[in-house]
């Protein structure tokens, strides 16, 4: 959409037919040499005029699909593609509504000569889901400001911040129903099994005609039978920390791992529930279309978007700029605020929820010794476990190397009694899902 819009076009020649006029009329010569600069300035309105303008926009955002709460940089750039000079661009981009800008600005104001291009940038916070732009307003305005041309883009931009992951392999605690995860045992299926004896009452259609062509033997093929598992993913959500100011915290990067497993998980016909390790709040598990959309709920309603500075007890802090006495200070604080030093236990809480042939998929920084003992509590009671991991430790300060090595050695230990996904979030999930696959392969 584009209008023009031209003010003051005729005020020179107003003037100079209403000063020539009174001039002749009174035979004032000084009142008539005031239309000769009423001329003046019409000749240069007229030259002043701004013309149809062709301008190409296009926005770059950096990164495409970004983690919640990390940073974007979406980059405009205008480019003059007409003949003419543009003495005053200024422009606005629309940002989506819910994503906060945080550096720079959507407005920039320029000058374009002929085939050239400016650029401006600014970074916004990125928040779970798909957000579009909205259009970029473009305004042109000639040198006294008196026309001036405006139009809009619709880049089309959009900005994923829920892509899926690709897919975890799960270990086969399963439920009676068909699923898609190979079951240690014959039955429906695709791939093969083992050969037995044939039986009456085995189809023709299983039958090894080959080995009956060889041996004159009748036996039957069997395929493995794959089944569905329940798996409810548990988030914890008790420390809020980040490796840097500004950066994603523990808690964001814990949920978005949630949410992406949660849907691969119901893209192979399992049952997917969710939960939160400090409130101990429950989703039960289950498998129709609309599931995804409940865990989203279910963990923004319980945990929030996680978006802003990190609080425990009302103080500001992250792993990367904090001393020794300082961080495990912190910890305390989050242990006394969800009864952990005091006596609670919401282990055994969540364990009368979660139903024992459900697997389970915990999404924890694994920044405690409590966090640890989640995990293999749950192991004791029967339960599968998959540990998915975060690593926002840093090696800034002495405190926080100290915690960066006591996570390590939780993990390393956590090895012998659980599946590790080891996730470092500067890579995507999708990769450290399959390194952890193919250790747990090997």
């Amino acid at each position: 959409m584009s209008t023009r819009l031209d003010a003051r076009r005729d005020i020179g020649i107003w003037v100079a037919l209403v000063a020539g006029a009174v001039g002749v009329v009174t035979g004032n010569t000084a009142v008539f040499m005031v239309a000769v600069v009423g001329l003046v300035y019409a000749a240069y309105e007229a030259a002043a005029s701004v013309p149809e303008p062709k301008l190409t926009v296009s926005r770059a955002l950096e990164p495409e699909a970004p983690l919640p709460g990390q940073e974007v940089e979406a980059t405009v750039t205008v480019r003059n593609d007409g003949l003419d000079y543009l003495p005053d661009v200024r422009v606005v981009d629309g940002v989506p509504d819910r994503l906060g800008v945080i550096e720079g600005s959507p407005r920039f104001g320029t000058t374009l000569d002929v085939d050239e291009s400016a650029s401006f940038s600014y970074t916004v916070t990125a928040r779970r889901g798909e957000h579009g732009f909205g259009e970029t307003t473009v305004v042109c305005r000639n040198l006294t400001g008196g026309a001036e041309y405006r139009t809009t883009a619709d880049i089309g931009t959009d900005l994923d911040c829920s892509t899926d992951a690709e897919r975890l392999d799960m270990p086969p605690q399963t439920l009676p129903q068909t699923g898609r995860i190979q079951a240690d045992a014959a039955g429906e299926g695709v791939a093969f099994y083992s050969i037995r004896e044939y039986q009456s009452a085995d189809p023709m259609s299983r039958i090894d005609w080959n080995r009956f062509a060889r041996t004159n033997e009748l036996a039957t093929v069997e395929f493995q039978e794959t089944k569905a598992a329940s798996v409810v993913l548990l988030v914890d959500a008790r420390y809020p920390v980040a490796a840097e100011p500004r950066a994603p915290n523990a808690v964001q990067y814990c949920t978005y791992a949630a949410e992406r497993l949660a849907t691969a998980l119901l893209d192979e016909e399992n049952h997917v529930g969710a939960a939160v390790y400090d409130s101990c709040a429950y989703l039960r598990p289950s498998a129709d279309r609309v599931q995804a959309r409940r865990v989203r709920e279910f963990l923004l309603d319980e945990i929030g978007h996680g978006d802003g500075t990190a609080t425990v007890s009302g103080t500001d802090w992250s792993v990367g700029d904090l001393d020794g006495q300082r961080f495990f200070q912190g910890i305390d604080e989050v242990e006394q605020r969800y009864g952990v030093a005091d006596g609670g236990n919401p282990v055994k809480t969540l364990k009368r929820s979660i139903p024992d042939e459900a697997q389970l998929v915990f999404c924890s920084p694994l920044l405690d010794d409590a966090a640890a003992d989640v995990a293999k509590r749950f192991a004791a009671y029967g339960h599968a476990v998959t540990l998915v991991t975060p690593d926002v430790t840093t090696s800034e300060t002495p405190g926080a190397t100290l915690e960066a090595l006591d996570r390590d050695e939780r993990v390393d230990d956590l090895r012998s009694a659980v599946r590790v996904v080891d996730w470092e979030p500067e890579q995507p999930l999708s990769k450290a899902l399959v390194r952890a696959m193919g250790r747990w392969s090997a």
